[in-house]
């Protein structure tokens, strides 16, 4: 595990986190970041990215890591603390009664993962609000983005995705997302060069969810269309509301007034 600064990594994923950070303006002067630090290796490539922005980049902040403990079993958090103390970091540990929630009785309610996701975000911006931090960052990757605008798609029949950045004003709370522009094989690079342990996922249905069989669906497109995941992600920046039907004249409506 190394943490120094490589003088090449501007040019190879620093520069397109920055990209991102400015686009959306993520991290403002002064900003409390705290790493939603879930001990998977996208939250710890995030951690470790921030760390090195800290170093390399003008961005000027204040770094913090919190981990919600969800309540699974055999949850072995050394490796993120071990990183967290090498690099200085701040690490919290928050205890939460999402398993008992999801699975009541030992029994998993249907839909965990939007339950599991939406008491984890309440459990984040409880944490940041007596932390004082104003900034929670994600360690979502482009990979993520693709993948959720699909599911929502193929399961919801709606075009939906979440955003860069999320204010919630009246926590004066923001979520922030600073790996969008990073596929997910630049992750895997970048916690393997760094050695980044990910903790193992106890989850009961890792691998089993919704979300999987997404991702393994667009693995295939991905393959045939290597540049898929671009693709998307300018589609979603350069959508205009005339593109959907949604904003186009209603001509039944107009046929009816004219009969």
């Amino acid at each position: 595990m190394s943490v120094p600064v490589n003088k090449n990594d501007s040019k190879w994923f620093l520069s397109k986190v920055k990209q991102a950070v400015k686009q959306y303006n993520m991290i403002e002067p002064g900003d409390q970041v705290a790493v939603a630090l879930s001990g998977g290796k996208d939250s710890l490539v995030l951690l470790w990215i921030l760390h090195q922005l800290q170093q390399k980049s003008h961005l000027d902040f204040e770094l913090k890591a919190v981990h919600i403990d969800c309540g699974w079993p055999n949850q072995d958090t050394q490796f993120m603390q071990k990183l967290c103390s090498m690099m200085s970091i701040p690490l919290s540990f928050e205890k939460s009664c999402i398993a008992q929630a999801i699975s009541p009785n030992g029994i998993l309610i249907d839909n965990p993962c939007a339950l599991c996701s939406r008491l984890r975000r309440g459990a984040l911006l409880q944490w940041a609000e007596k932390q004082g931090c104003n900034k929670i960052a994600l360690g979502h990757h482009l990979d993520d983005v693709v993948e959720t605008l699909f599911l929502n798609l193929l399961h919801g029949g709606h075009y939906h995705v979440f955003a860069p950045r999320i204010d919630y004003e009246d926590r004066h709370i923001s979520i922030i997302r600073p790996l969008v522009y990073l596929d997910e094989q630049t992750c895997i690079r970048i916690a393997e060069r760094e050695q980044l342990e990910p903790m193992k996922n106890t989850c009961p249905v890792n691998h089993q969810t919704q979300r999987q069989a997404i991702k393994n669906l667009l693995t295939v497109m991905r393959q045939q269309y290597p540049d898929f995941n671009r693709k998307v992600l300018h589609s979603l920046e350069h959508a205009s509301p005339e593109d959907l039907w949604s904003a186009m004249p209603d001509y039944r409506s107009e046929q009816k007034k004219n009969e």
